[in-house]
């Protein structure tokens, strides 16, 4: 479909700006879209029929959220979102509310693609765990054996569970070229070859800092040595296809999908309230000497950008649905068991063309690493005979949390696990895994309750808007809120991991 904006004779005056028609009304220069959405949405999304997308509501529990979403939209706590949430092999959310960006006023769908920061480091740290799955790498191994070029300037001792505990104390590894060189941070080769050049902070598991860029390079060189192949075609191999989430799952978006991309916006006064609790001695404590506000903020101001949501990067550059990112949480909260088809809303999950990005499939469709996944000839078809991961459940279980016999490998009381970060409850009991991300998109699963669920969002938040709809859900449902989502609804003073 192509929408044209016309320009509308009563206005005063308009002009082109920056790409954008600007029209000036009592005074006031905007643009043309934003215009159009301050008429769309000005009297609140309970006035707005179309504010929440029209797709069939699978619960009462949804019904219910919808109507709270609208409340939220009303207070202008939301701009656009995704809610996607499993119990027992279910879907029972699949919600999108709202609009794509502040300046563009075309509805969020269920096949938007939301950028979520640091939720892409759980989709990464799956990679190495279905690697090690497929006996391509062992979590105890020096990285070195698995990537030669990695053991110079002290590194040889680092293992691969140093790197996803967030031990390794390359927790700062050239995370500076995020403003030294926007161009140098997008350009993946480049930045692997960088990664041998640097030298430790600290010794390797003995204090967990958070990799928060470092993460993604550290992984993906390893991912990369390990299986021999491209980044790209292994996360197609190992989740893509398997989970039939096309389209919808991707870390450096291809070609293609422009269309279906949210735009970021950032709230000033409760960023401004982030950055505070950045300078704390607890905060300063967990995270890298890089991790400051004029960083992240530029990272957040670079997301938008084509080239940026392009680059390859593992820790922070996923555009993800959610209801793609709460499938992949219910395969791994099954022990890699496939969901069955997800086709109720539209359009259906794995219906859009993945656009590869890059030639390898192509070249080499088959791979010794390929999961076979017969072809049906009966589209309607609700199951799926795949499991992504062979190791037994509970098993694979304490590998993600490090729990167990793998308890040696993580940090006594860390907040991660192997990867993925711990999902524990207010008493400190232990339910699940997943990974936040900066601004308010999260995804995790409670192992104990079956359940996963995954939000997007593009008006980041720093405060009260996540907790808000988590702790609604959990009540609904009747289960444990996760600590880092059950404290008063006030501005957290925890350090979240994002």
């Amino acid at each position: 479909m192509i929408t044209i904006w016309i320009r509308v004779r009563p206005v005063s005056t308009y002009r082109y700006a920056r790409g954008h028609i600007a029209i000036f009304i009592k005074g006031q220069n905007r643009t043309f879209a934003e215009f159009v959405l301050e008429s769309n949405m000005n009297n609140g999304a309970s006035s707005n029929g179309k504010w929440v997308y029209d797709s069939p509501i699978h619960s009462d529990v949804e019904a219910k959220l919808r109507r709270r979403l609208i409340e939220l939209g009303n207070s202008d706590k939301i701009l656009g979102i995704q809610i996607c949430a499993y119990k027992d092999g279910k879907v029972i959310i699949d919600t999108a509310a709202g609009v794509l960006g502040k300046d563009d006023p075309r509805p969020v769908q269920p096949d938007t693609l939301f950028p979520v920061f640091s939720v892409t480091k759980g989709v990464t740290t799956g990679m190495i765990h279905w690697l090690a799955d497929k006996g391509k790498l062992k979590f105890d191994e020096n990285v070195a054996n698995i990537w030669p070029e990695f053991g110079t300037n002290g590194k040889d001792q680092i293992k691969v569970h140093h790197i996803l505990n967030h031990t390794s104390g390359l927790h700062d590894a050239i995370s500076g070229i995020v403003e030294v060189d926007p161009m140098l941070f997008c350009d993946w080769d480049e930045c692997l070859k960088r990664i041998p050049e640097v030298v430790p902070e600290t010794e390797p598991g003995c204090q967990q800092i958070y990799h928060y860029l470092s993460y993604g390079w550290l992984c993906g060189g390893i991912i990369e040595h390990a299986s021999g192949k491209k980044f790209q075609d292994i996360l197609e191999e190992a989740f893509v296809r398997p989970l039939n989430v096309e389209g919808e799952f991707y870390i450096g978006i291809p070609p293609g999908v422009e269309s279906r991309l949210a735009t970021l916006t950032l709230d000033a006064t409760e960023f401004a309230m982030f950055a505070a609790l950045t300078t704390t001695p607890e905060f300063r404590s967990i995270v890298p000497s890089s991790f400051l506000p004029n960083v992240l903020e530029a990272l957040i101001n670079l997301s938008n950008a084509l080239n940026v949501r392009r680059a390859i990067l593992p820790a922070s550059n996923g555009h993800f649905s959610a209801r793609a990112l709460a499938r992949y949480y219910g395969a791994l909260l099954d022990g890699g068991v496939v969901p069955p088809r997800h086709s109720s809303s539209l359009p259906p999950l794995g219906s859009h063309p993945h656009h590869p990005i890059t030639d390898s499939q192509t070249a080499n469709p088959k791979s010794d690493l390929t999961i076979g996944i017969p072809e049906s000839t009966d589209e309607t078809s609700d199951e799926i005979d795949s499991k992504i991961f062979s190791t037994e459940q509970s098993k694979l279980h304490d590998l993600f949390m490090g729990n167990g016999a793998y308890e040696d490998l993580t940090l006594p009381n860390g907040i991660f696990g192997l990867g993925f970060h711990r999902i524990n409850t207010v008493d400190g009991s232990m339910i699940g895994f997943g990974h936040a991300g900066l601004g308010g998109s999260t995804a995790y699963c409670d192992v104990n309750n079956r359940f996963s669920i995954a939000v997007t969002l593009n008006k980041l938040s720093f405060g009260t808007l996540i907790p808000e709809i988590i702790q609604f859900i959990c009540s609904e449902l009747d289960l444990p809120v996760p600590e880092n989502y059950a404290g008063s609804l006030d501005f957290t003073e925890k350090p979240v991991f994002n």
